[in-house]
């Protein structure tokens, strides 16, 4: 089981982001490895060698790093191999209108494949519907999270929510 956490641009320019990421982990004894953080393409953009060098360092740590609403940035490929990021999140845009238009199907199959490709993990966003998440596992995506799967909720309903039944 992990946690994501989104960072914005101005947590990832921060001096002090890197230090408090490792002191709560340690405060709340979380494994680094449970711990996600979530970044956008624009978050990327805003300072990319600062970012980078920010985000080698939450690496570091054990840290999982996700690129958030793929697709909907700049969606600059340079920063796929450049970065160490575990994951990409395909936007709900294309998800929710996969199954419509063809165009949005073909975006996430790619987006899929070309994760993959890279030993990218692949979260696709805005999954509203069981139809959706079944084209999903066919296409190989990887994880799915949307009101089809849960509404958000409060912390004492999550506990509930991710501890196995007794």
């Amino acid at each position: 089981t992990s946690i994501s956490v989104n960072l914005s641009a101005r947590n990832l320019i921060d001096d002090r982001c890197l230090q408090t990421i490792g002191r709560l982990l340690s405060e709340y004894r979380i494994a680094p490895g449970s711990l996600d953080v979530e970044i956008t393409e624009t978050a990327l953009m805003h300072d990319p060698e600062q970012v980078a060098e920010r985000l080698d360092r939450i690496a570091a740590l054990g840290v999982s790093i996700s690129i958030d609403d793929y697709g909907t940035g700049y969606s600059s490929l340079g920063y796929l191999h450049r970065l160490p990021i575990n994951a990409l999140k395909i936007d709900r845009l294309f998800v929710t209108n996969m199954r419509s238009g063809e165009r949005e199907a073909i975006i996430v199959r790619s987006t899929v494949a070309l994760a993959h490709s890279l030993g990218l993990i692949v979260v696709a966003e805005g999954v509203e519907d069981a139809d959706t998440q079944t084209l999903l596992q066919d296409m190989g995506c990887d994880q799915a999270q949307g009101f089809h799967l849960s509404r958000p909720l409060p912390a004492d309903q999550l506990t509930r929510f991710i501890t196995p039944a007794a």
